[in-house]
């Protein structure tokens, strides 16, 4: 983990969740290869600015952080780039990527986002709680204490597949940087339809996939809270061969 303050000098990085800051994770491919770097740095600086961050870096002081970090990788294989914003510092962290295409298993958490549009890490309840998880075969899926919805998990939008349809919420979420950019492959191929399903419904649908930039396309192989498991991967295998397709060809830096 590495961290420098405004003024550049280095620091210790903070243990993040429950600390008030934004931050975004960024898919590093084949060890230098940075996935939609644009569209992330635009992301954490939205998020800074909506929690009011008295200081928010230049792209430039990112990418160059970014390298300083990249360079001391000894591994070609796939990583996973944290960058988390402080009051008063920057932070980048990286772990390689365990968990891309992986089957999970989804667990209920009751919570309801304060700001769904924004990453925060004050946000311990939720992302704190996916060290309670085996992360590359567990995940938290939100559920809506009072509307009882599924909204996303607490790693990537959710993707309901009812036949040939896919269902997949837009409002109360995060909308991620990987669903955005897949989106207009799938509706090449898909009717797509912006709902949020609520708890009862789940077992209109045959598949349930998680979309998001650690585990890529990933299918829920069961939501035992719910009585629900997967009826098969046919959509996640037809999506999983967008979803490749589209990262290879994908824009990148660095």
């Amino acid at each position: 983990m590495h961290a420098w303050t405004k003024s550049g000098n280095s620091a210790k990085h903070p243990e993040p969740w429950g600390i008030y800051g934004a931050f975004s994770t960024l898919r590093i491919q084949h060890g230098s290869r940075i996935l939609f770097p644009a569209a992330h740095f635009d992301r954490l600086h939205h998020s800074a600015k909506k929690l009011n961050l008295p200081w928010i870096p230049s792209f430039d002081l990112l990418n160059s952080r970014i390298i300083e970090v990249l360079k001391s990788l000894e591994s070609e294989k796939n990583h996973l780039l944290r960058i988390c914003l402080f009051e008063d510092l920057l932070g980048i962290s990286i772990r390689p990527a365990l968990s891309d295409g992986n089957p999970v298993e989804g667990w209920l958490l009751s919570y309801r986002r304060p700001e769904p549009s924004i990453k925060c890490t004050a946000e311990k309840e939720l992302y704190g709680s996916l060290s309670d998880l085996n992360i590359g075969k567990e995940d938290w899926i939100i559920h809506d204490p009072k509307e009882n919805e599924l909204r996303e998990s607490a790693t990537s939008n959710l993707i309901f597949v009812k036949g040939s349809k896919l269902v997949i919420p837009e409002k109360k979420i995060l909308q991620g940087i990987t669903l955005q950019k897949i989106l207009p492959n799938l509706r090449e191929t898909f009717s797509i339809s912006r709902e949020i399903p609520h708890d009862e419904e789940i077992k209109d649908y045959s598949e349930i996939l998680l979309c998001g930039t650690g585990r890529g396309i990933a299918p829920i192989s069961s939501i035992p809270e719910l009585g629900w498991k997967s009826q098969g991967n046919e959509i996640f295998n037809e999506i999983r061969a967008i979803y490749e397709n589209l990262i290879e060809t994908a824009d990148a830096g660095i």
